[in-house]
């Protein structure tokens, strides 16, 4: 896995999965939520414009036989907590899954979007946040991706909720938030324990 730190670092690990993963198997798939992600250059950007204070961070999960990349995560730190905005959280703001087609071309493992978040809860776990964690499931990926974190035993934010931030940003409660407390942040981890080594 390869952490990075800052755009210009991202960058080289952004563009391989571009080229390797995002275009030749995820672009055209009318399925997929991270269709027209940006990844080569918005997202990295996106990520760390966020601030030093949010200590963001991209994170690349690769096959170490040869670095072919099959998942990529952004996370803010050290965003603020749902219900309590003087509290810190970890945002997973993007998270993107090779699809099995790219998958089986490397025998590589099945669950790699489960190792992905994994990445971001036990991000929770170790700093600041403390077991707190949200994201919010992109409207693209409809129904099956809020199957997806719901069975990852992630809890869906009620409507009505107040999110953090101002709304000139745009982050409205649709029904799509999903989070992870200190009361469910063990059996989230626990559950990808048996994949660590």
């Amino acid at each position: 896995m390869h952490e990075l730190t800052s755009a210009a670092g991202a960058y080289p690990r952004c563009m391989r999965w571009v080229e390797l993963v995002h275009d030749p198997f995820i672009a055209g798939d009318l399925s997929r939520a991270d269709r027209e992600w940006n990844w080569g250059r918005l997202i990295p950007r996106l990520t760390f414009a966020a601030g030093v204070m949010r200590r963001p961070k991209m994170f690349q999960i690769c096959l170490a036989e040869d670095d072919f990349p099959f998942a990529m995560i952004a996370i803010l730190e050290n965003e603020r907590w749902i219900w309590d905005h003087r509290q810190p959280a970890v945002d997973l703001w993007y998270l993107a899954e090779a699809p099995a087609a790219a998958v089986a071309a490397r025998g590589a493992p099945k669950l790699l979007g489960a190792a992905a978040l994994d990445v971001a809860v036990t991000a929770s776990l170790n700093g600041a946040a403390n077991g707190h964690l949200w994201l919010h499931a992109a409207p693209e990926g409809g129904g099956r991706l809020l199957d997806w974190y719901a069975r990852r035993r992630l809890e869906r934010v009620p409507l009505g909720t107040r999110l953090p931030g101002p709304r000139i940003l745009g982050r409205v409660n649709d029904g799509r938030y999903f989070y992870v407390d200190p009361g469910n942040v063990k059996l989230v981890s626990g559950s990808m324990e048996e994949y660590r080594s």
